[in-house]
C-alpha cells in the first residue's frame, strides 16, 4: 500500500468519519490557531460500522453532497484512521539495519516474529532508542485493506488522500500544541466518543499503548439534533443516562487497570502515568471526569476545554478537537 500513516501535506482538508458523523475542517493559521471553518453532518446508523464501511454508495453520496455545500471538490485530504483497527507496539530490529531497511524487514518478520491482529497490514515506524546489537521502533499499523476503503471512497470523488493518521496523534498534537501535555510526562489519553473509548498511553511524546474500548449498544441510545445557533454540527442527548453511567463505571475500571498495567508490568513499578486527560465528543464526558476524581488517586486529571475560533470569532467546539490536531499534523 503506497499511502504512508505519516506524510506531511500543509494544504490539506481534513476529514473525520466515525459510526455516526462526517466532520471536516480546514485552519486559517497555525500562529496564531485560527480555524478557516469546520462542518459536521449525521451519519445514519449501518453505513459505517466500527470503522468498516459497509454502504459505500450511501456513504459516497453522503460526502458528496457535503462536499458540494462545503466547496471541497478536488482537494487534498487527510483523514483518521478507525481506531478498532490501528494496532501500535514497540519492536525490536538488528542494529546494522539502515533506516530505509527497517520497512522490508519487517514485512519479512510479519508472521514469525512479529504478529498483527490482522493480515497484510500498512505500517510505519518511529525510532526510539538504540543499542550495540538492536535498535527499538515503534510500530504503527493498520489492515490495508481498511485503509484502502477510504482512499478508494475519496479517489472516487476526486479527492486524493494524501495522510491517514491516528486518532491518538491528533488528539496528542492539539494537546501539546495547547501546552496541556510535556514530554518528560506519562500521560494517558482518554478520548470518549458516543459509542466507544479510546485510551492511549504517550511517553516523551509518543505513543507506548493503545487500547479501543467499545460502549455496547450505546449508539442506539443517542438522540441527534442540528445545533440551532451555527448550523454547522450536531448536538446529541443520550436517552438513557443511567445506562451511560453504569458504562462509565466499567470504564473507570479500564483505566485502572491500564494505569497499573503501566506501572507494574511495563515498568516494574518503576514509572507511573502522571497525567490523565480526557477529550472527545461524548456531552456527558464532565461525568466521566466526576467518576475519575471520585477514585482518590494523585494522578492529575484533566478535561480539556481550551477554546480555538474561526476567522469570524465563532468558537470551535470540543468535538472537533481531533480533527483540529490533524489539521495540525507536521505544521
Amino acid at each position: 500500500m503506497a499511502l504512508p500513516l505519516f506524510r506531511q501535506n500543509k494544504h490539506s482538508i481534513n476529514l473525520y468519519i466515525t459510526n455516526y458523523s462526517i466532520q471536516l475542517l480546514e485552519l486559517k493559521s497555525i500562529d496564531p490557531l485560527v480555524v478557516n471553518h469546520f462542518v459536521e453532518t449525521y451519519l445514519p446508523e449501518g453505513i459505517v460500522v466500527d470503522g468498516q464501511i459497509k454502504d459505500a454508495d450511501k456513504l459516497a453520496m453522503i460526502l458528496d453532497q457535503c462536499m458540494s455545500e462545503w466547496g471541497i471538490k478536488r482537494k487534498q485530504v487527510r483523514f483518521i484512521t478507525p481506531d478498532a483497527f490501528v494496532s501500535v507496539r514497540k519492536v525490536k530490529v538488528p542494529a546494522d539495519l539502515k533506516d530505509d531497511e527497517i520497512k522490508g524487514y519487517l514485512y519479512l518478520e510479519l508472521g514469525n516474529n512479529i504478529h498483527l491482529p490482522f493480515e497484510e497490514p500498512v505500517f510505519d515506524f518511529v525510532p526510539l532508542q538504540e543499542t550495540e546489537t538492536e535498535k527499538e521502533i515503534l510500530l504503527f499499523a493498520a489492515p490495508e485493506a481498511m485503509i484502502k476503503q477510504y482512499t478508494e471512497l475519496l479517489d472516487d470523488l476526486k479527492l486524493e488522500a494524501t495522510a491517514a493518521d491516528l486518532s491518538a496523534l491528533s488528539n496528542y498534537r492539539l494537546l501539546y500544541n495547547k501546552q496541556h501535555v510535556k514530554s518528560k510526562d506519562n500521560t494517558l489519553l482518554v478520548e470518549v466518543k458516543l459509542d466507544s473509548v479510546n485510551f492511549s498511553i504517550f511517553e516523551d511524546c509518543k505513543p507506548i499503548f493503545t487500547r479501543h474500548l467499545p460502549l455496547e449498544g450505546m449508539l442506539k441510545k443517542w438522540s441527534y439534533k442540528l445545533e440551532p445557533e451555527t448550523q454547522l454540527y450536531y448536538q446529541y442527548e443520550c436517552k438513557e443516562p443511567e445506562e451511560l453511567a453504569l458504562q462509565f463505571r466499567d470504564v473507570v475500571k479500564e483505566i485502572e487497570k491500564i494505569i497499573n498495567f503501566y506501572r507494574f508490568s511495563l515498568h516494574q513499578g518503576d514509572h507511573q502515568i502522571s497525567h490523565i486527560e480526557l477529550l472527545g465528543d461524548n456531552p456527558y464526558i464532565h461525568e466521566l471526569q466526576k467518576d475519575l476524581k471520585e477514585l482518590g488517586t494523585s494522578i492529575t486529571i484533566t478535561l480539556f476545554k481550551d477554546r480555538v475560533y474561526t476567522h469570524k470569532n465563532i468558537a470551535v467546539p470540543a468535538k472537533f478537537h481531533t480533527v483540529l490536531g490533524l489539521a495540525l499534523k507536521e505544521v
